[in-house]
């Protein structure tokens, strides 16, 4: 991760959540945890973008130069992309490159912070539903055993991939719905 990544300095609880006193002390080893196991996700959906990168090219120069693209090449493209995508959860979350609905923080203290508690709930459920879901779907993949078409490459692990990638996510939006729920208590 850059150095602009640092959870720890520039995109502390303060800056994510309206009002003054956020528990960072408290949070702190928690912060330090995600943002490790971000970084480690994060390396992982860059290599995962390599891939893409390298494969697409060994396509192009096998199917322009000598007429014999990657069989598979469309199949790999889509696993690299779901690696990727769930890789970068995390650390998309930990350096606040998600979403944003400006106009919560334009008002009061209080009623901001009641907000963020709200939308921290919703997003942890989400995700923990999306984790349970993907875990369902990938016990089903391989029960049934479900392959690819030309590749014959097993689609479960990626379902499971998912589920993997959504547990440092959620623990991101539990300690954000802790930090909300202070607020909101404190005032």
């Amino acid at each position: 991760m850059k150095e602009s990544s640092n959870i720890l300095q520039t995109n502390s609880p303060e800056s994510v959540l309206v009002g003054g006193g956020a528990p960072l002390g408290a949070f702190r080893g928690f912060d330090k945890a995600n943002f490790v196991v971000g970084f480690w996700f994060e390396n992982i959906a860059i290599i995962a973008i390599v891939g893409i990168i390298v494969s697409n090219l060994i396509d192009v120069v096998g199917a322009k130069l000598f007429g014999k693209p990657i069989a598979a090449g469309t199949e790999i493209v889509y696993f690299l992309q779901v690696i990727a995508m769930s890789a970068a959860l995390t650390s998309t979350k930990i350096d606040g490159k998600h979403i944003r609905i400006e106009f919560i923080d334009n008002l009061p203290a209080r009623l901001a912070n009641v907000f963020h508690f709200i939308v921290a709930i919703l997003g942890l459920a989400l995700f923990i539903i999306l984790c349970w879901k993907s875990v369902e779907y990938a016990q089903s993949l391989k029960a049934i055993q479900e392959v690819t078409a030309v590749s014959r490459i097993a689609i479960y692990p990626f379902a499971l991939w998912v589920a993997v990638c959504c547990v440092p996510l959620c623990m991101v939006l539990f300690k954000e719905l802790l930090e909300s729920m202070i607020r909101v208590v404190r005032g």
